[in-house]
């Protein structure tokens, strides 16, 4: 049964009437915040329009009119009218638009500013990999960061029969001594005894077995900014300054 049919809505129904009508199929959870958002930017406009008398010139209107509002970010606008796009789907789908108004002027939204990703400076880099005041093997975890460009998440998966397959470029200088270093005698002086080729590269100090995951990562990380007074910032982090060298060098 169709939206029209379950609550009998007039062909000429306004805005308003079919707003009431299509948030009542709206998951509650949801609900309120889509009430809100239509409510403050679209029915004070249109709430009084004929469903079946609406415009792309009229959408477009709304945006425009939430855009010069006082205090509103490009990524609010759109949230809100991401809900009235939507409204305006169903709308199309039962029969109230023939002509469907969600084709807006290419040029309607502004660019949005870009957001600088958080990375480390090069004097940070050298305390994460080199500064005898931070664990050894978090040390290498950083190196693994800064300078093979690995998804996080990739890292804590790896061990030492990985060494041979670690992407090294631009880097091969920087992480290559850390990496042999580490295999050859740093390994044994945290952990009593030689790597095997099915080690963690970088396992958890209280049990050499398990490999770290991200969140006791994430904590150890934080432990070692605050350490060497380094602003705190994501596991991210460490991929970003690799990105950003990489291109800064043009590599």
């Amino acid at each position: 049964m169709s939206m029209s049919e379950e609550t009998a809505l007039r062909p000429n129904a306004t805005l308003q009437e079919f707003v009431t009508h299509w948030l009542a199929t709206r998951d509650r959870r949801t609900r309120h915040s889509d009430a809100q958002r239509l409510r403050d930017h679209v029915l004070s406009l249109l709430g009084k329009r004929r469903v079946r008398e609406l415009r792309s010139e009229d959408v477009a209107e709304v945006v425009r009119s939430m855009l010069g509002k006082k205090g509103m970010t490009v990524k609010s606008a759109k949230n809100a009218y991401a809900v009235f796009e939507e409204l305006l789907g169903a709308a199309c789908e039962q029969g109230f638009i023939a002509e469907d108004p969600r084709t807006l002027p290419p040029d309607l939204w502004p660019a949005e500013p870009a957001v600088e990703k958080p990375r480390f400076s090069a004097a940070e880099v050298s305390s994460l990999t080199s500064d005898a005041r931070l664990d050894a093997e978090l040390r290498i975890f950083h190196a693994l960061g800064l300078y093979t460009g690995l998804p996080v998440r990739e890292l804590f998966g790896l061990r030492f029969a990985d060494l041979r397959e670690l992407p090294r470029a631009p880097f091969a200088a920087e992480l290559g001594g850390l990496l042999e270093s580490w295999q050859q005698s740093g390994f044994a002086a945290v952990f009593g005894r030689e790597p095997g080729p099915e080690d963690w590269l970088v396992p958890r100090r209280s049990d050499v077995a398990q490999p770290h995951t991200e969140g006791s990562m994430f904590k150890s990380f934080r432990r070692a900014c605050v350490k060497l007074r380094i602003a705190p910032r994501s596991l991210q982090a460490l991929r970003n300054t690799f990105e950003a060298e990489r291109a800064s060098a043009g590599r």
